[in-house]
């Protein structure tokens, strides 16, 4: 199982993304993969994609998310949302967020260890970033 950040999803979907070839190329040879994410990375996304590309876009992305096709989506437990506020009171001065301490606690109890990301606070937390750096 694989989770996914914001930061890949956004590669994906921002074509100017310096990181949109990779992540495409990477995701076309993974497609088959079991992928992961929570609600609020879903939130996260569709928000900036309605902000730098419009209400339609953020909609089209969000069908495809939602279909639940090839991604499940992982509901944030209050217990989860507890512990990611603790995390992030001891990181957030970091710059890491809300949502990637959200992220970092739900990968841990579901025993996760591979991100499909370019956000490298996840390397940094212990897991294993993909595409590789």
């Amino acid at each position: 199982m694989i989770f996914v950040d914001t930061s890949a999803i956004a590669a994906l979907t921002f074509t100017k993304d310096s990181f949109h070839s990779r992540a495409e190329l990477w995701f076309s040879d993974h497609q088959k993969e079991n992928f992961i994410v929570t609600n609020l990375v879903i939130i996260e996304i569709l928000n900036w994609v309605r902000y730098r590309l419009g209400k339609n876009k953020a909609i089209e992305l969000g069908e495809k998310l939602y279909s639940g096709n090839g991604i499940s989506i992982v509901k944030v437990s209050p217990e989860d949302e507890k512990n990611a506020w603790r995390l992030f009171k001891k990181l957030g001065g970091k710059g890491i967020s809300m949502v990637d301490c959200t992220s970092f606690v739900v990968m841990k109890r579901l025993k996760i260890k591979k991100v499909f990301a370019f956000d490298t606070d996840f390397k940094k937390a212990g897991f294993d970033l993909l595409p590789a750096t």
